[in-house]
């Protein structure tokens, strides 16, 4: 993460982030809390840039720009790796408005804050007023002088009582297209609901506070929510677990999408060990079926080269997956012999190697057989056709599988995106290092 501190500003952010739970229900002893946040996907009527007239087209054209660019800077975030140990933060703010949005709220009085939760990043922060060029903002932005739990982090340690803090430790992150927050460090309360409908407040939650946002378009949102084993991130910070569950990302009336932080995340179903290079999570692939078929593709292509380079990352912050290109094109040619003998092939002219059949996806597709992704230890990513094609427009569908396009074979990361995430709770265990699988309604988990 590009936010910079010195050896005792690490040492402060230490001190001052420790949490601990508080209640306004009866915390049970033998059951853990299910801290909750509701999330809101891109094509939701609740998402701040959902537009009623836009098509099923237009759509997928946004989602596809943003998840291109999300590859791009990956790729480019693990090659400057390779050299430097500082790399950009890992969204590009001018186009975020395709992404999973959770609620939660800061401060005394609380203030519902809309923030982006993404697994590929490790610092939690929100806008903060006084604020440059925050006109944009969703909903009222968090004053720091009216909370009443509100503590600055200093560069200076003030521990005795009336001490005020002169010189704040200073916050920055900057982001892919060069876009940027910058303010101070604090600590405050968060609030987030409980499965019963209660709340659970958590004190002395460090967090930036941006006070200076330089954005190139409105961003959709009020910060980001970093979601990595980082010990900085907020899922370190509570009970080093959390789990989200994405349903069908083409309703946009579906509301039961969530985030569980906390010793109450639901790890259920087979899992898989991870690794974290890079700040993101990396998943050992085996494999691709269709139907009872094993396709022919080496294990080998998706394997993490010796320089770094390759691997397979799971991640919140893309919508489609990406397949290195040798491994697509196995894929492509498989799916093209079940479907070109039916549908009449639709040529793509923004994105010719997308293999896209006239045709509805519900109509025509429900025999289709289901694409499993096959990981390390047992575990499984099923894709129906739901999950595996999309609706290009009304009588056009796709594949949601695209290929990395890169130059050199194995450079760039194989990236599975939430439309292959679709139907799942997906929960990440950060002390064993396991995500889990669960094939599951979403709202069975809301009860």
């Amino acid at each position: 993460m590009a936010f910079v501190y010195e050896p005792l500003h690490l040492l402060l952010l230490l001190a001052f982030s420790t949490c601990s739970l508080s209640s306004t229900s009866t915390t049970s002893t033998t059951k853990p809390q299910r801290l909750v946040s509701k999330l809101i996907h891109p094509g939701s009527v609740h998402h701040p840039h959902y537009n009623p007239h836009a098509t099923a087209k237009d759509r997928m054209e946004l989602d596809m720009q943003h998840s291109d660019a999300r590859l791009a800077y990956i790729q480019a975030r693990i090659e400057g790796s390779l050299v430097s140990n500082e790399y950009k933060a890992n969204i590009s703010p001018s186009i975020t408005g395709r992404t999973i949005l959770a609620n939660v709220s800061i401060g005394q009085p609380p203030i519902p804050q809309l923030v982006i939760m993404d697994t590929g990043s490790e610092v939690f922060w929100v806008m903060c007023t006084p604020c440059s060029n925050c006109d944009h903002h969703v909903g009222v932005l968090f004053n720091p002088s009216k909370s009443s739990t509100y503590t600055p982090f200093c560069k200076t340690f003030c521990g005795f009582k009336g001490c005020k803090c002169l010189d704040q430790l200073p916050f920055t992150v900057t982001y892919a297209d060069n876009s940027f927050s910058s303010g101070t460090f604090g600590s405050d309360m968060l609030i987030l609901e409980t499965i019963d409908e209660g709340t659970t407040k958590i004190p002395n939650v460090a967090f930036g506070c941006g006070h200076n946002i330089g954005y190139n378009k409105d961003p959709g949102y009020n910060g980001v929510l970093g979601l990595s084993n980082s010990p900085h991130s907020l899922a370190s910070k509570i009970g080093h677990k959390f789990s989200y569950c994405i349903g069908n990302l083409a309703d946009e009336y579906y509301n039961y999408n969530q985030l569980i932080l906390g010793e109450g995340a639901d790890l259920e179903g087979y899992s898989t060990p991870f690794q974290v290079h890079n700040g993101l999570y990396y998943i050992t692939m085996e494999g691709i079926s269709i139907g009872e078929k094993r396709l022919d593709i080496d294990p080998a292509s998706f394997e993490m080269k010796e320089n770094g380079t390759g691997g397979v990352i799971i991640d919140s912050g893309t919508t489609f997956t990406y397949l290195v290109d040798d491994v697509h094109e196995v894929l492509y040619k498989e799916v093209r012999n079940l479907l070109g003998q039916t549908f009449r092939r639709v040529r793509n002219g923004n994105s010719p190697w997308i293999l896209c059949y006239a045709g509805t996806i519900s109509r025509d597709l429900s025999g289709f057989p289901v694409v499993t992704f096959h990981f390390a230890d047992g575990a499984d990513l099923a894709l129906d056709s739901g999950s595996f094609f999309h609706q290009l427009t009304d009588n056009i569908f796709c594949m949601s599988v695209s290929p990395t396009r890169n130059i050199e074979i194995g450079s760039t990361p194989s990236l599975i995106g939430l439309l292959a995430q679709q139907s799942y709770n997906v929960g990440y265990d950060l002390v064993n290092q396991n995500i889990y699988f669960q094939r599951i309604d979403c709202q069975l988990l809301s009860g």
